[in-house]
Order: C-alpha cells, then structure tokens, then sequence
C-alpha cells in the first residue's frame, strides 16, 4: 500500500513509500482509511519540527477516519464494518499520574498515531490491542449522518470544543474572543456559537479576509484585522468598556497573550492553544490587577469527543463548511502547499486504491 512517509528528523524528509498492510494480533484491530485530514502538525512536521515526538520512519496523519476491515479474535466492543474515527492515542502507559484521571493525552509517555506511530496518510491503520485495553474511547464511532470527510477533521473541532467549554467557566449571554482564523480559530467560533455567546469577535490580519468570510459565516458577528485596527478600542466599543469574558489564543505569538490581557475583562479568563517559543518581554503584572487566569491547552478528552459527535449530529456544528479541498494522496505535496500558504481551511488526503 502507499503511505506518507516521515523517514527522517531533518526538513523535507518526507516521501511517498510502499509499505506492507499491517498484521494485527489477537488484541488489535485494523481501520481502512476513508478520509484523513491535514494539520498545521503535518506541516510541522515536514518541516523538521517536533522533533520530541516523531519516531521515523513513521506514517504521518493523526487525523483520519474509515472502518474496520479485520478484529483480531479477543475483541468484543467492535466488528468488521463498523464506521469508526481514531482519538490518535496509539500508546500510554496507564500509570502516571495523567492517566489515573483519563488525561491521558498529558501523559509522558504517549505515543501518538501518525507520528509517535504509524497513521493514516495510507490505506490500514493498526490499533494496537494494549491501547484498546488502556482506553477503551481511543476509538469513536461515526453516526450515519456524518460522512467519513467530516469524521476525519474531528480532532481539531473537539480541541477548540475543549477550549472554549471544558476549560472556562465561559457562560451563555457573555462575549467571546478568538484570535487566529485558521481551523481551530474557526472551530472555537463555532463552539463559542453553540455556547450561546453575545458576541464572537474574530481577531486576525488584513490578509485573512477570505477566512473572516467564513469566520462570520460559522458565527462570528464581528472581525477586526490586528495590523490595521485597533484592536482594544474595537473591543471596548462592541462590548461597551467591559471586555470580553473569554478569549482563545489560537493564533499563539507571544503578542497576542498582551493583547488578550488588554481587551479582558475584570476576573476574564485567557485559554492559549498556539505555541509561540519566544519570550514574551512584557510585565505579566496586568493579570493581578485584574485578576485575570490564563489556562494553558491541549487537545480534548472523552467529554469533548462525545459531546462535540453529538453536536455535530444534531447541525449545531458545521464541518463541511471547513472543508476546502479533497485530493488524492499522491497530491500530498499540493495539499501541504495549499495549507502553508492558508489558501485552504481542512485538506482531506483520500487513500490510493491498492
């Protein structure tokens, strides 16, 4: 079968292969591939990054969906043809002190699929039995309402549900926030929209008008562009001197965490979702006068998973308005291009036939 390959640390050292289709053992099952998506992580990763997580020669893409074509005899919770989407845990270790509380994307010794282990840029995945055992919701499955396309950008849309609703004590009627226009900054509308905000004020640049179209249409009722406004005296003018009660940093450059303490309110809450790694050269001071938390984020649990399935059921979360672009995987390379070059919203890379 053709896989996308990560064979190497070092930037560009990705390329298409050929490699066998997984054998499972008694424990584990396989998923045929259906639809898989492309993340800012798999441009990361291409790129040389995160190193701390990659374990090449590996199958790159976390972000997939499909059904499963084998079981191995000791499984009983899953049957061949079951339509099904990955969590992306291929590994924990069930003992620290994250996994005793189900966090089990915090713990140390995770191994993601897709780069920790090999994922779903190709046609099988393998779900090792261990982690079937270990956490048993590593796997989902799809309503018949959702197709495989929109399965497989779950990830993200569960991240910036975790965000918004399981990380704040955000309430409906209060203002949102959300700086970035990229998928997760436009999946934290989306959540902010089905928390019942007041208003969702959209925060990115001049060049991401094209994405503030859908940011409005996902939910946002205002869109300010950072590098021509000003940001704080929009704000204080939408929500009349308040600030906001809530604000997602998405886009995750060190200036924006300024910015974000500027337009919160009083006792607000900042929740961080990008990484920027350079200092910040501020005075954290503002956040004691104003009593102001910032939550550090990452990645979702079983609540974000099966309530935002359930939204997304029910019409109240919109994936196919995130999806820009389909492609075979041997257009891998466009895809990336496309992405880099924010001229998409969700790639979704399709299986070459066998």
């Amino acid at each position: 079968m053709k896989a996308l390959v990560k064979y190497g640390f070092g930037k560009g050292e990705t390329e298409i292969r050929d490699v066998p289709i997984p054998e499972i053992g008694d424990g584990d099952l396989l998923i045929e591939v259906r639809a898989a998506g492309i993340c800012g992580s798999d441009l990361a990763f291409d790129d040389g990054g995160h190193e701390n997580l990659l374990n090449p020669p590996v199958i790159l893409g976390h972000e997939f969906s499909g059904v499963i074509s084998k079981i191995g005899k000791n499984i009983k919770d899953w049957k061949i043809g079951d339509r099904v989407v990955s969590e992306n845990t291929g590994y924990i270790c069930g003992k620290c002190y994250s996994c005793s509380i189900a966090d089990y994307l915090s713990c140390p010794e995770r191994l993601g699929i897709g780069y920790g282990m090999d994922g779903g840029f190709t046609n099988f995945v393998k779900i090792h039995g261990d982690i079937l055992k270990r956490m048993p919701t590593c796997l989902f499955r799809i309503p018949k309402s959702i197709s495989f396309e929109e399965a497989a950008i779950l990830d993200p849309c569960c991240n910036a549900y975790k965000a918004v609703v399981q990380e704040s004590a955000f309430l409906p009627g209060e203002d949102l926030a959300v700086f970035g226009v990229g998928p997760l900054g436009l999946f934290s509308i989306q959540a902010g929209k089905a928390t019942g905000a007041a208003n969702i004020i959209a925060i990115g640049l001049s060049k991401d008008s094209e994405r503030f179209k859908i940011a409005r249409k996902l939910g946002a009722t205002h869109c300010i562009e950072a590098d021509r406004e000003d940001v704080q005296g929009k704000v204080d003018m939408i929500t009349k001197g308040e600030g906001v009660a809530l604000v997602i940093d998405c886009a995750g450059l060190s200036i924006v965490i300024k910015q974000a303490i500027d337009i919160v309110r009083n006792a607000g809450q900042i929740v961080k979702i990008g990484y920027d790694e350079n200092p910040l050269n501020f005075s954290l001071d503002p956040i004691l006068d104003k009593s102001v938390s910032i939550k550090g984020h990452f990645g979702y649990d079983f609540i974000s998973w099966k309530n935002t399935i359930k939204l997304v059921e029910k019409g109240l979360l919109d994936l196919k308005s995130m999806i820009s672009h389909e492609l075979p995987l041997s257009r891998w390379k466009e895809g990336f291009k496309l992405a880099r070059n924010q001229k998409a919203i969700k790639i979704i890379l399709k299986p070459e036939e066998l």
